[in-house]
């Protein structure tokens, strides 16, 4: 009878695998996890918002007040939703405060840093420009209410938004000044 389930041992120690690579597969990972980080490459999406009025949000700035997005309404913006911890981010910055030296004066600059209070704090995000440099304005997304009106699905989400306030472009990462520049010249014709 023994001799009959001889395999037993070996099915049972396999389930117990294949059940420890799913747990580790399936922790830490979300259908929608909006903190995640994309993969490299410049590539504009089809996002729900293209094409569509921008969705009022509010942000708190670093004197602690809410600010609404129509406060920003008067001119075209760039919106980027971003964090001092994600990689994508730490390399495109600089390249968004090349660009914002450049068109301050035409376009508003509304830079969301994704705070979840655990891997980005305040006191992280201002450090971080801080230590860089920026004179970017930027904004504390707190509880990534933002995020969430946004539909951002990864970081840096980069929103470019006509004086209308219509979402003509989601650009999820781009190559460098230029790229983005002629980005910002489309939305101030």
């Amino acid at each position: 009878m023994l001799k009959d389930k001889w395999w037993l041992p070996f099915l049972t120690v396999g389930v117990i695998v294949a059940a420890v690579f799913a747990m580790l597969y399936f922790s830490g990972t979300k259908k929608n996890d909006k903190a995640s980080t994309q993969t490299s490459g410049s590539a504009a999406v089809e996002h729900v918002l293209t094409g569509q009025q921008l969705p009022e949000f509010e942000m708190e700035d670093q004197l602690g007040a809410l600010k609404k997005s129509s406060e920003f309404y008067d001119k075209p913006m760039l919106v980027v939703e971003w964090a001092s911890w994600c990689p994508y981010c730490q390399r495109q910055l600089p390249e968004i405060q090349k660009v914002y030296k450049k068109y301050k004066n035409k376009i508003n600059f509304v830079m969301l840093d994704m705070l979840d209070f655990h891997k980005e704090t305040k006191e992280q995000a201002d450090q971080y420009v801080s230590e860089k440099g920026y004179t970017f304005p930027y904004y504390y997304d707190a509880g990534e209410k933002a995020a969430d009106i946004l539909h951002v699905q990864s970081i840096p989400g980069i929103y470019l938004v006509d004086k209308n306030q219509k979402v003509r472009k989601v650009i999820l990462n781009f190559h460098d000044e230029a790229a983005l520049e002629k980005e910002l010249e489309e939305i101030l014709k």
